[in-house]
């Protein structure tokens, strides 16, 4: 039964129009008609409904089918239950993506409009935002209220943009690619072309509305319709400039929010050339001047971003082919030099104002900044010089980072999962990589972490067919990224 259908309808199993009050079904039967929720319970001979997964006690004995009671319950329901058995500590089951810290946010207002079966994605969609979103964020609870304020701020067009995205997102990962994706996506996409107008809060809303349609179009990987909802949402922020001040206090989040994606889809750019035509189009949308080793801004990163990303993204644009007239110049050995001293003093630990309160998140958060930071190195030395062999130093990184790794809850940046994967030439090593990818899987059905998978086991395969010699380091990369037909995207 649809949520949508009267109860006549859905009873009958019959097709309703969904008129209000009366659907043209029951007016022609002279039936009543009622729409809304409607409650009911099996019986205890019923077969036809399950259980997601065993239910348990607190010792972990398993009941009977006899013992379970079924509950009318929502995502957020179970996730604040999942909540509360973590802080008696009780444990959780395994696919839960709360951090004990972290209670489920719920909504104390919604759209009049709203029917069950959207409210049931809405409330979804904010169980799993913090984990699928708000993959490069400090405060995940603050960047999660932000977007809930952006689609509850009104009845707007602009409003209804950001929320029919959310809701396209949220059908996906509960769903599957359905016909309701579909549905949810193409609403957004007619209310951003249609609402277009020069009001601050619009503005901030066709950000935040593109920046989660990106995350759509990277799940489906259909095409390269992901980096150009990312260039859009740019854009739109430098239209009025990012020092603006409404872009000032959190709204500054979303400027990081779309730089993270830019930086990240430099490298992707820098390896992808199966279209090379389509690569030096792509490029003109940020284009960066020659810089000298003492990294002033450029204006595609700006102060709003961490200091990391600023870093990365100079490397991905500096580093030179060896085929480049200024590969052996002084110039660029000194760049080198001065930009690894650089990224190598870059401080990972959390602000001090960050409240007590979220411990563990400062702790991730200091430990995702390093693994950046260590990736970032790791790249450096060896796209740098195109060096594919061993090093004591590298070795040091690289056992860091996989202790790193190890301590994490879930870790899911494709970068550095991707560099330091790239690292791992024993079985124990490579297991351990896709491990991280599994568990993050948990917490997201994100096609680009099956990609990333599928990249680093075609990057093993080569390194362990190259017996006796060493393949080079960027044509490796540039080979195995190369060979998709759609842009990789590695957040």
């Amino acid at each position: 039964m649809h949520a949508n259908e009267c109860w006549a309808c859905g009873d009958s199993r019959a097709i309703c129009n969904r008129e209000r009050p009366r659907c043209s079904r029951c007016a022609k039967l002279n039936k009543p008609c009622r729409y809304g929720l409607r409650l009911s319970w099996p019986k205890k001979t019923s077969t036809k409904r399950s259980l997601t997964y065993p239910v348990q006690d607190v010792f972990n004995k398993a009941k009977t089918r006899h013992q379970i009671s079924f509950l009318n319950a929502t995502t957020w329901d179970i996730q604040l239950h999942e909540y509360l058995r973590m802080n008696q500590g009780l444990g959780s089951h395994e696919r839960s993506i709360l951090n004990r810290n972290d209670p489920p946010i719920a909504l104390s207002w919604l759209p009049n409009k709203l029917g069950y079966e959207e409210r049931e994605l809405l409330d979804h969609f904010i169980c799993t935002a913090t984990s699928t979103l708000a993959v490069f964020e400090r405060d995940k609870n603050e960047f999660l209220s932000l977007l809930m304020r952006l689609f509850l701020f009104d009845d707007s067009p602009s409003s209804a943009a950001v929320l029919q995205s959310a809701l396209a997102l949220s059908s996906f990962h509960r769903n599957g690619l359905r016909a309701d994706v579909f549905r949810f996506r193409e609403r957004a996409l007619h209310t951003l072309v249609t609402s277009c107008d020069d009001s601050t809060e619009s503005l901030v809303q066709h950000v935040a509305a593109r920046m989660i349609l990106c995350h759509l179009e990277m799940n489906e990987m259909s095409d390269d319709v992901w980096f150009c909802h990312v260039v859009g949402a740019k854009k739109l922020i430098d239209s009025v400039g990012v020092e603006n001040q409404i872009f000032q206090g959190e709204l500054s989040r979303l400027i990081a929010w779309a730089e993270y994606h830019m930086v990240m889809s430099r490298f992707s750019l820098r390896h992808w050339y199966i279209n090379k035509q389509a690569v030096q189009r792509i490029q003109k949308v940020s284009p960066i001047q020659q810089e000298t080793c003492l990294l002033t801004k450029i204006k595609d990163v700006s102060s709003h971003s961490h200091d990391i990303l600023r870093h990365l993204y100079i490397m991905f644009e500096m580093i030179q082919d060896a085929t480049n007239s200024s590969y052996h110049s002084d110039e660029y050995e000194n760049f080198l030099s001065c930009f690894e001293n650089s990224l190598s003093i870059i401080d990972t630990r959390a602000p001090a104002s960050t409240s007590d309160s979220v411990s563990n998140s400062k702790i991730e958060w200091a430990a995702t900044i390093e693994l950046f930071k260590l990736s970032g190195l790791i790249y450096l030395k060896r796209a740098s010089r195109n060096f594919s062999g061993h090093s004591l130093e590298l070795d040091t990184m690289v056992q860091r980072a996989y202790v790193l790794l190890d301590n994490l809850r879930i870790f899911s940046s494709g970068w550095p999962l991707l560099i330091i994967g790239c690292e791992a030439r024993t079985d124990e090593h490579r297991m351990m990589v896709l491990e991280r990818i599994e568990r993050a899987q948990t917490s997201s059905n994100s096609r680009s972490l099956l990609e990333l998978r599928s990249i680093l086991e075609q990057i093993w395969v080569q390194d362990d067919l190259a017996t006796g010699y060493e393949l080079s380091y960027l044509n490796k990369l540039d080979a195995v990224i190369g060979s998709y037909s759609v842009i990789p995207s590695f957040v």
